[in-house]
């Protein structure tokens, strides 16, 4: 089973259920005092899908925030992330991330009214 992070300009992020659980658990334990997105994620979680167009500006703004934020943070270590005893898995699940946080990096440019 998988789930997909549909990005504003149309892009789709689209990973094993596994993938999207682990990176939502790292940003409730980093963001959990934003109630907002938590309850955003684990609605995604349950539905298969975390679509941010269909969230008004500021938290669409805050949820790609703190998903690039956090797969940064397990890119270099400062996230615990997926962490398998084969190293082999745990740089497939950065690899996932990273692709993550460079597309959401690529959105940069898609204002609210290109949607």
């Amino acid at each position: 089973m998988s789930v997909i992070i549909v990005l504003p300009n149309g892009t789709d992020w689209v990973k094993a259920n596994w993938v999207f659980r682990q990176l939502a658990q790292d940003v409730f334990n980093r963001y959990g005092n934003d109630a907002e997105l938590c309850k955003a994620l684990e609605e995604a979680e349950a539905l298969g899908g975390f679509d941010l167009n269909k969230m008004g500006d500021d938290l669409r703004r805050r949820a790609m925030g703190a998903l690039k934020a956090v797969a940064l943070d397990t890119i270099s270590g400062a996230v615990p992330g997926w962490r398998p005893h084969d190293p082999r898995e745990h740089a497939m699940y950065c690899e996932a991330v990273s692709e993550l946080a460079e597309m959401i990096e690529g959105q940069s440019n898609i204002s609210a009214s290109s949607r």
